[in-house]
This record gives structure tokens, C-alpha cells and sequence, in this order.
């Protein structure tokens, strides 16, 4: 018999694998982040399912710019985005990615397989939107090897991790499959992952909205 509280123990990294998602299919699904050695550098009800009929969302980022930093690019060399410059980007790429994360459909259960593809599918298209846009404004600063390494090497991985298991989920639930939809579930709740440090790392380098991907 299967543990109930063993997705609860460690759960995958949040954003990658719904808590609106997984708490449906996983009994007692939720609690504490995964923990992963913190990087360099850092300090310490469910949806009806006829909403799947919407479709996936775009993975094209919009939104407003975050007011908690003031825009400088005083004493930064030509070329080169200023710090302050940069959280107010970035913050403003990971609110618009996070409305996007919230807008979509939410599964009633292990059968409501189209509203489970439309989750799954839609939050690996948000993945490498978000490290797209992160990768081009990166490219821009003076933290480029630092946030690399603390930041995007991490996501990178996590995603590559669980993204096999989200497109067998997909498979699953394509073929109907309830039983093997839920052990998808548990095995997507047990991928190690860079959660914890990621959250720390993010709200220390002034990236409260890109931490709260990981948070929420």
C-alpha cells in the first residue's frame, strides 16, 4: 500500500509540479520544500474541469514593472543592464509567468484527464519561457556568472528532471489511465530539487517575484 504522506515529505520543486495539481492527485499532497545544498554566494478548490476546454497559455511574457527598485543606470558601463535595472525587469518577467502559473486549469481528480494534460502542458510551456527571458536579461549584467550559476543552472536541472515524468503524465491521461496518472503523481513528488535554496538565493538577490515560483 502505497504511503500517503510520502509526497507530503518531499515534494518536488512547486512550480514545476502544481500543488494545485499534485494535491488532487496525491493524498495529502503539500507541507515542507525539498532540501538541496544552498548555492554559492547565498544567505541563509479544485476547478470544475470544464475549464479545459481553455487553451494552454502563451509562453509569451508581459507584465508591468515591479515598483520595489528604483530605475538607475548611473556609473553602469554602456551595454550593461545596472542592478536595479535588472530586478525591476526580472521581477516583472517572474509576475507575469506567475499569473500565467495561476491562471491554469486546475484537475478535480484523476480522471478529469483533459484539464490534467492542459495543466501539465501549460506549466512546461511557462518553464522555458521564464528561462528564456531570463537568459536574454542576464546576458545583459554584471551578476551574469554569478546568477548563472545560483539561478539558472538550477532551474535548468530541476526542469530536466521532471519534465520526462510530466509528459508521461500527459501520455497517462491521453490513454485514460487514472492508476498510472496517480503513480506519475507520486514519483513527480519525489525528484530531488533545488526548491529551498532557490527560494533563499532569489529573495537575497532582490528576485521576490521569481523566488515566489518556488514558494507558492
Amino acid at each position: 500500500m502505497r504511503d500517503p504522506d510520502l509526497a507530503r515529505r518531499r515534494p518536488t520543486a512547486r512550480w514545476l509540479a502544481p500543488l494545485a495539481l499534485l494535491g488532487v492527485l496525491v493524498t495529502g499532497c503539500g507541507g515542507s520544500s525539498g532540501q538541496a545544498a544552498a548555492p554559492a554566494g547565498s544567505s541563509s478548490s479544485p476547478a470544475a474541469s470544464a475549464s479545459a476546454s481553455a487553451s494552454a497559455p502563451s509562453s509569451r511574457v508581459i507584465g508591468p514593472s515591479v515598483p520595489a527598485f528604483a530605475s538607475t543606470s548611473a556609473g553602469t558601463p554602456k551595454g550593461v543592464l545596472s542592478k536595479p535595472d535588472f530586478l525591476i525587469k526580472m521581477n516583472a518577467v517572474c509576475s507575469a509567468i506567475d499569473a500565467q502559473r495561476q491562471a491554469l486549469p486546475k484537475p478535480a481528480g484523476t480522471t478529469d484527464f483533459a484539464t490534467i494534460r492542459l495543466n501539465l502542458t501549460g506549466t512546461m510551456r511557462l518553464v522555458p519561457s521564464l528561462i528564456s527571458h531570463a537568459e536574454r536579461l542576464i546576458a545583459q549584467t554584471a551578476q551574469r556568472a554569478e546568477l548563472e550559476k545560483n539561478w539558472l543552472a538550477l532551474e535548468r536541472a530541476d526542469y530536466a528532471a521532471v519534465k520526462p515524468i510530466a509528459d508521461q503524465m500527459v501520455a497517462h491521461s491521453i490513454a485514460g489511465d487514472a492508476a498510472k496518472v496517480q503513480d506519475d503523481a507520486y514519483e513527480m513528488a519525489n525528484v530531488p530539487n533545488h526548491n529551498s535554496s532557490l527560494v533563499t538565493y532569489l529573495n537575497d538577490f532582490g528576485l521576490p517575484s521569481c523566488a515566489n515560483l518556488h514558494a507558492s
